[in-house]
C-alpha cells in the first residue's frame, strides 16, 4: 500500500509539472540614476556616461526569456531624462546598440549645480509607473558622489514610496555606487542605512542580488565604468529550469520565486 501511495504521489507531481502553463518572459525594468552635479566635473561625467553605454552594450541580453526596459535620469538641482533612454524596451540588437548611441548622447546633458536626490528619485518614479511594458520586477541603480545638496533634498520620502508594498509601492532593489571621496561617513551611513533597498546594505557587490541591495565604494569615475558593467552581469545573469521529475523540488522553489515578482500596477 505504502508503494502504491508513493506511486500515486509521483504521478501527481508529473501531472502538476505537465499542466503547469509554460515560463513566460518577463520584462524586468532597470532604473539608472546617474549624478551630474558640479562636482563630478564634465571630464568625469563623460567617463560615467560612456561606461554605462559600454555596459548596455556588452551585457544587456537579447534573445532570451526576459526582456529588459531601461531608463536613465540624470540629476543635478534638477533631474531628467530622454526619450532615448527613457522606458526603452532592448528587444534587439538594434535596439540594444541605439540605447548605447542615446546613452552616450548624454555627455552634453552635463550641468553641474546642486544634488538633489528627491528630483531625481521623483522622475524616475513616474517614469517607471507610466511604463505600460508590464514590468514583473524593477531595479534601480543609484550613483552619487556627493550628500544630498539642499539637505532636505535627500529623496527619502519618495524612496519609501517606491519600495512600501503596502502603498503601492514596486521596487524590488536599489543599489549604489558612492563615486571619489567626497562623501564622508554620515553621507555614506545615510545612503547604505535609509536609501539602498532591501537592507540591510551590504557593501559586498551583490552577493544576495536582488533580496540585499549594496553599496560599492568606487574611487573614481573609471572605477564606476567597471562597477556598473559588473552589476549588470549580475543582474542579467540566467539560472536555467529544471527539466526532470528529480527536480521537483528546484522547480516549485522556482515557481514561488516566480511569484514573488510583482507587476506594475
Amino acid at each position: 500500500m505504502k508503494t502504491r501511495n508513493w506511486a500515486l504521489t509521483a504521478l501527481a507531481a508529473c501531472a502538476i509539472i505537465a499542466t503547469a502553463p509554460a515560463a513566460r518572459a518577463d520584462v524586468v525594468q532597470l532604473g539608472f540614476i546617474l549624478d551630474r552635479s558640479g562636482s563630478i566635473g564634465s571630464s568625469n561625467w563623460n567617463i560615467i556616461v560612456n561606461g554605462l553605454a559600454t555596459a548596455v552594450n556588452n551585457v544587456i541580453p537579447v534573445g532570451g526569456p526576459d526582456t529588459y526596459e531601461i531608463t536613465v535620469v540624470t540629476f543635478a538641482a534638477n533631474a531628467s531624462t530622454t526619450a532615448g533612454t527613457s522606458k526603452v524596451l532592448v528587444t534587439d540588437a538594434a535596439a540594444r546598440t541605439a540605447l548605447g548611441t542615446a546613452i552616450s548622447g548624454l555627455s552634453s546633458a552635463y550641468t553641474g549645480g546642486t544634488t538633489n536626490y528627491t528630483a531625481a528619485f521623483t522622475l524616475m518614479d513616474t517614469t517607471l509607473r507610466s511604463s505600460t511594458a508590464g514590468a514583473t520586477a524593477t531595479y534601480i541603480n543609484f550613483a552619487t558622489d556627493g550628500e544630498p545638496n539642499p539637505s532636505n533634498a535627500n529623496g527619502l520620502a519618495m524612496r519609501n514610496s517606491m519600495i512600501n508594498t503596502a502603498t503601492d509601492g514596486y521596487v524590488d532593489n536599489i543599489s549604489i555606487e558612492g563615486i571619489g571621496s567626497g562623501l564622508d561617513a554620515a553621507a555614506v551611513s545615510f545612503l547604505k542605512n535609509s536609501i539602498c533597498f532591501p537592507g540591510p546594505c551590504t557593501t559586498l557587490p551583490a552577493v544576495n542580488f536582488p533580496s540585499q541591495g549594496f553599496y560599492l565604494k568606487v574611487a573614481n569615475a573609471q572605477e564606476y565604468a567597471a562597477a556598473i558593467e559588473n552589476k549588470l552581469r549580475i543582474v542579467t545573469q540566467q539560472v536555467p529550469e529544471p527539466a526532470t521529475l528529480p527536480l521537483l523540488g528546484a522547480a516549485l522553489l522556482g515557481m514561488g520565486l516566480m511569484n514573488r515578482r510583482r507587476k506594475l500596477s
